[in-house]
């Protein structure tokens, strides 16, 4: 993530969105614009919307992909997860979710300890946030942390290794298959950036 130099309010924010035409990141002023990523990054993002949406949006939910960004402090930080998953009925808002239950992020080297520390110390404390996962784009590796109870700030942590491994989420009553997360990847030594 490239930071731009100059600090912005939320409604210069919105209209740099509009006029570029490009993904940021904002926090506190600070706008980081948001690289791209690999085919297997996007491939495995992909994987799991699709299989998210299959179960959910019969039941009034919906996964996202990176294009909808995520309200973490109204007019101070907004993140673009990998994939995000919201069932709130109040969550109408066309550019943000304000109320994930589930949020993704696909790992890659530039961003992997951003995802870990800042990003997940601001997502403990969404309250409707069920699961947060981490998902290798180098190897079949998915680690889970699951909110021990709703409104808590503490988190359990599992990681399922290997295609024939099955991802369990009952909190929301959910099951991924490994190899379908997984499905037409191929690990490749350039890709571990």
């Amino acid at each position: 993530m490239e930071t731009l130099a100059k600090k912005y309010t939320y409604k210069e924010y919105l209209q740099l969105e509009i006029d570029t035409n490009i993904r940021h990141e904002f926090w506190n002023g600070e706008v980081f614009a948001m690289a791209g990523g690999t085919r297997s990054h996007s491939g495995i993002s992909f994987n799991i919307t699709q299989l998210i949406n299959d179960f959910f949006r019969p039941q009034g939910c919906n996964a996202y992909q990176a294009d909808v960004k995520m309200e973490l402090h109204e007019e101070d930080y907004y993140v673009y997860p990998d994939v995000i998953l919201t069932c709130d009925k109040e969550d109408k808002d066309p550019y943000n979710i304000k109320k994930p239950s589930l949020i993704v992020e696909v790992l890659s080297k530039s961003a992997e300890a951003y995802d870990r520390s800042v990003k997940f110390a601001q997502y403990r404390k969404i309250k409707s946030l069920s699961y947060y996962l981490l998902v290798s784009q180098t190897a079949p590796i998915v680690e889970v942390y699951g909110k021990v109870n709703e409104g808590a700030s503490v988190f359990t942590y599992e990681v399922y290794e290997g295609l024939d491994a099955i991802i369990q989420l009952p909190a929301l009553e959910f099951a991924m298959p490994m190899s379908k997360v997984y499905e037409y990847i191929e690990f490749t030594e350039e890709e571990k950036i």
